[in-house]
């Protein structure tokens, strides 16, 4: 096994907060808060984009706010675009946690980037958040030429939970025949949410990612089906006709093996998939811009990926 990055271990091994309170015990509004603090602390200085605008989205359940990103010299039409949906476990995240990753995806990619606010556990359980996922990438698509946007050239994407719910938008839009989605990136997607397996053993605790369970109880509550493929899509006996992807690891999370497992498992299902684990990083890293040089690599080469996938 690869060496922790040294400067992760140092900041792992900070004494904590001897009066955090712990997310399992925060109210919903609370441990929101924090994490939006917290992430803001760690981030480095945003991108400016020609245009940054805040909009809704007619959903299942009412609006869904979103924020779209146009960088400097995109066309006004024919544009690329990437749906991104932004982590947090499912009860946290929101569009300005996120809002520096989709700045930079946008630039370095030369596309549209579009963010949407989907509904959050524990207020809104399993499937309401992937139900708005595919709201969103489908209204996205049918309206295309109202935002400048080539329907031909779509992706989604997203981290950790957002991953999640780009899979799941792209499972429902195979499902139902549409929208065409033509790239899925993934960057360390939650892929399971019954599993115990090594990864979750060796990392659970130390490595940032201390409350899975919480938020998978969260977001599925007593009566949640975690075997659903839209909730657990490696569970999924059929992951063929889904879009390419690209999937993000990270040495040291406990979402590693389940999102190797579901590279693996793309392949097996006819579905072109490049996977690449950074070997001495956490769950979260992209996110730690003003700590890691890493986490702008990481996304420049994801931007790389996106741009070429979308190419007309």
């Amino acid at each position: 096994m690869s060496e922790l990055h040294p400067t992760l271990k140092n900041i792992l091994q900070q004494p904590e907060n001897p009066n955090a309170t712990p997310v399992e015990i925060q109210d919903p509004d609370e441990a929101r808060r924090e994490w939006k603090s917290d992430m803001a602390a760690v981030d480095a200085p945003a991108p400016e984009m020609a245009e940054v605008r805040d909009f809704v989205i007619p959903g299942p359940a009412g609006p869904i706010p979103a924020r779209s990103y146009i960088p400097s010299g995109l066309p006004d039409t024919g544009r690329p675009l990437l749906v991104y949906y932004h982590g947090g476990g499912y009860i946290r995240g929101d569009i300005d946690t996120h809002d520096s990753v989709c700045r930079v995806l946008a630039r370095d990619a030369g596309c549209m980037v579009v963010s949407p606010a989907y509904r959050l556990a524990p207020e809104h359980r399993f499937p309401a958040a992937a139900e708005d996922a595919f709201a969103v990438v489908d209204y996205l698509s049918r309206k295309a030429k109202d935002f400048g946007v080539d329907q031909s050239r779509i992706a989604v994407g997203g981290d950790s939970a957002g991953g999640n719910l780009a899979i799941a938008a792209s499972i429902q839009a195979r499902d139902k025949g549409a929208p065409k989605i033509r790239f899925q990136l993934l960057i360390y997607p939650v892929t399971d949410l019954t599993s115990a397996n090594e990864s979750k053993r060796l990392f659970s605790k130390g490595f940032l990612l201390n409350s899975m369970p919480f938020y998978i109880a969260s977001y599925l509550g007593p009566n949640g089906d975690g075997r659903n493929p839209l909730a657990s899509p490696l569970l999924s006996d059929d992951l063929s006709r889904l879009p390419p992807a690209y999937v993000i690891t990270a040495g040291f999370d406990p979402l590693r093996d389940e999102g190797q497992d579901f590279a693996r498992k793309l392949a097996a299902h006819g579905v072109a998939v490049e996977h690449k684990c950074y070997e001495d990083m956490i769950h979260g890293f992209v996110s730690l811009r003003g700590l890691l040089t890493e986490a702008d690599e990481a996304l420049g080469d994801c931007a790389r990926r996106l741009a070429k996938s979308l190419l007309p």
